[in-house]
Parts: C-alpha cells; sequence; structure tokens
C-alpha cells in the first residue's frame, strides 16, 4: 500500500487489489459486507498512523475512487461537513458505506493500458532496481514526460493472467502514484523519455 500525505489534513492511500487479498479480504467482501469493508479501512488507517504518525482523530471526510488494480482512497481530517454541520462521529459507517458504494459503482473492466506517475525522476531508478522478476516479462513499458511529471506506461499482453498484473501493479504502487491520464493524449502531447524496456534502459544509464 502506498501513502501520500496531500497536507496536515489530507492523506491519499493506493491499495492493489492483490495487497487487499493478501491482507486477508477478499475483493467482492469490501463492497457487500460491511464489516469487513471498515476492517479494511481502520487497518489502512492504522497502518498510516504506525508508518507516517498520522492520527486521524475527529471528524472526517472519505472518498474511494475504484481502479482496473485497485482502489485510491482519500481521507480528510475536519471539524464540520462541506455544509458547515457538525459530524457525529456516529456517522463515520456510513460515510464509509456511502464512499465505497460510489466507488463500486465506477469499477471498469481491467485495463491493458496503465499509467503511473511521478515528480521525483528518483523513485524511478528505485523502482527499476526491483523490476527484474519474472512478472515483468508480461509487460512492455515506455516513459514519458508531460506538465512536470513522469509518466510510466504499461501495456500488458492480452494473455496476461489478472492475478500476475496485479502483481506488477503492487510492486509499482510502492514506488509511484497511480495516474488517472490515458496513454493517448501523453503520447500525443508528451515527451518520449525512454520508448520501451524502461526498467533495463534505467539500471544500464543509472546503476544504482
Amino acid at each position: 500500500m502506498k501513502i501520500e500525505r496531500v497536507n496536515d489534513n489530507t492523506v491519499k492511500f493506493f491499495i492493489t487489489y492483490t495487497d487487499i487479498e493478501r491482507r486477508g479480504f477478499a475483493r467482492d467482501e469490501i463492497w457487500y459486507n460491511r464489516e469487513r469493508g471498515e476492517q479494511l479501512f481502520w487497518q489502512m488507517m492504522d497502518e498510516a498512523n504506525e508508518k507516517e504518525s498520522i492520527s486521524f482523530e475527529g471528524p472526517l471526510w472519505i472518498q474511494v475512487q475504484a481502479f482496473e488494480k485497485g482502489l485510491e482512497v482519500t481521507v480528510t481530517i475536519a471539524k464540520t461537513t462541506i455544509d458547515g454541520e457538525q459530524v457525529d462521529e456516529d456517522e463515520l459507517d456510513s460515510l464509509l458505506r456511502s464512499a465505497m458504494s460510489d466507488a463500486e459503482e465506477k469499477e471498469t473492466e481491467l485495463s491493458q493500458d496503465v499509467l503511473f506517475e511521478t515528480t521525483d525522476f528518483e523513485h524511478i531508478i528505485a523502482l527499476s532496481q526491483y523490476a527484474e522478476a519474472p512478472i515483468f516479462e508480461e509487460v512492455k513499458t515506455s516513459l514519458y514526460q508531460k506538465d512536470g511529471l513522469y509518466l510510466l506506461h504499461l501495456h500488458f499482453k492480452e494473455e496476461t493472467e489478472v492475478e500476475e498484473q496485479e502483481n506488477v501493479m503492487s510492486l509499482i504502487a510502492e514506488y509511484l502514484n497511480f495516474s488517472e491520464q490515458t496513454i493517448h493524449p501523453v503520447a500525443e502531447y508528451g515527451k518520449v523519455i525512454v520508448p520501451n524496456d524502461v526498467f533495463a534502459f534505467i539500471r544500464k544509464h543509472f546503476p544504482n
């Protein structure tokens, strides 16, 4: 799971479905089993507190977005709701259920093309040192630069198993952020940094 502190009050998480299953949760039950969905949420909160010393005290705003490979959860600590009314902490379960329900409705089918992004090239260098596993043989890679971002494009073979795709995504998510951009505008308007075999190129030119 990747944890990103946006500001003093907001934290963003990205967790792959593979990571969710490794934690003992079935992919379907986080949508349909309220108790299990809440258990996963609080497990993520505890991990953020342990790793980043982030304390989630007080009312929370929760937004969940479902992507092909996992969930992006944005949590904001606030004293009031958007309409200015105080949030009762007993309402947290309802807010979480609503956020998960909205995300479920937006969940899309698996895609062969996925983008990750970062503003720091060092993150790509660090990732490349661990991207030699056999699972990466099933994916083609290219690297672009656009609007101050480095964008890593992954294209999976059609016959690649879902579990293999999720294993790749799980590793990359430890270093880069999932991007909501799509490859077509990035390829058209972005600058190609590495056209193919990104990780091998990085390891060759930026040895650890």
